[in-house]
C-alpha cells in the first residue's frame, strides 16, 4: 500500500503536466502493444513465400488466407486475378502497397508521442523553475521547502518525460525494423509472381 502512496505523491509533486505525460504514455503503449501483437501474429502464422507462389500457381483459396499480410495479398490476388498480365501486376502492386501502408500505420504516431513526452517534461522544468523563482521572490532564500517544491516539480516532469520517451523510441525503432522485414517478404513474393506470370 505504501508503494501506491509513493507513486501518487510522485505524480502530485510533478505538477499538472504529469497528466498529459501519463496520457501520452498510455496511448503510446496501447499502440505499441497492438503493433507487437500484429507483428507476432505474422511471425507465427504467415505462410512461406514458396507456399504462397504455389497457391497462386494453382489458384486455390485456403480457409485461413486473411490473417497476415502475405495471406491477405495472396487471397485477394487469387480472388481478383484476370487473364491479362498487366492488370495482374497492377493489382499485385496495389495490394502490396496497401498492406505495407497498413503495416506501418501507427509507427509514426508512436514516434510522435515518444517525441512529445520529453518536450512536456521540459515544459514542466520551466514551470517548476518559475515556481522556484516565485517562491524566492516571496520568501527569499530562507524557506527551503518552497524552493524544494518548485525544483521537485522541474526534475520530476523531466524525468517522467524521459521515462516515457526512451522506451517509446526504442520500441518504435524495433517495430519499424520488423515491419521492414515483413515488407521485404512481400517484395520477394512480388518478384516471384513476376517470374511466374
Amino acid at each position: 500500500m505504501q508503494i501506491i502512496f509513493d507513486i501518487l505523491d510522485y505524480f502530485y509533486r510533478g505538477g499538472p503536466l504529469m497528466v498529459p505525460i501519463i496520457l501520452i504514455s498510455l496511448v503510446m503503449w496501447v499502440l505499441i502493444l497492438l503493433k507487437l501483437q500484429s507483428v507476432w501474429a505474422v511471425n507465427q502464422r504467415d505462410m512461406g513465400i514458396a507456399e504462397a507462389l504455389e497457391v497462386v500457381r494453382e489458384r486455390r483459396l485456403v480457409d485461413d488466407f486473411f490473417g497476415t499480410p502475405l495471406c491477405h495479398v495472396v487471397g485477394h490476388f487469387i480472388e481478383s486475378m484476370s487473364s491479362v498480365r498487366r492488370e495482374n501486376m497492377a493489382l499485385l502492386n496495389s495490394l502490396i502497397a496497401r498492406e505495407t501502408e497498413r503495416l506501418g500505420r501507427h509507427i509514426n504516431y508512436i514516434y510522435a508521442l515518444a517525441s512529445i513526452a520529453p518536450l512536456l517534461g521540459l515544459l514542466g522544468t520551466v514551470q517548476g523553475m518559475i515556481s522556484t523563482f516565485d517562491a524566492i521572490s516571496i520568501y527569499g532564500t530562507g524557506n527551503p521547502r518552497a524552493l524544494a517544491n518548485g525544483i521537485a516539480e522541474a526534475l520530476i516532469t523531466t524525468q517522467s518525460g524521459l521515462f516515457v520517451s526512451i522506451p517509446g523510441l526504442f520500441m518504435a525503432g524495433f517495430l519499424r525494423r520488423r515491419i521492414f522485414r515483413i515488407s521485404q517478404r512481400l517484395d520477394e513474393f512480388r518478384a516471384g509472381v513476376m517470374k511466374e506470370l
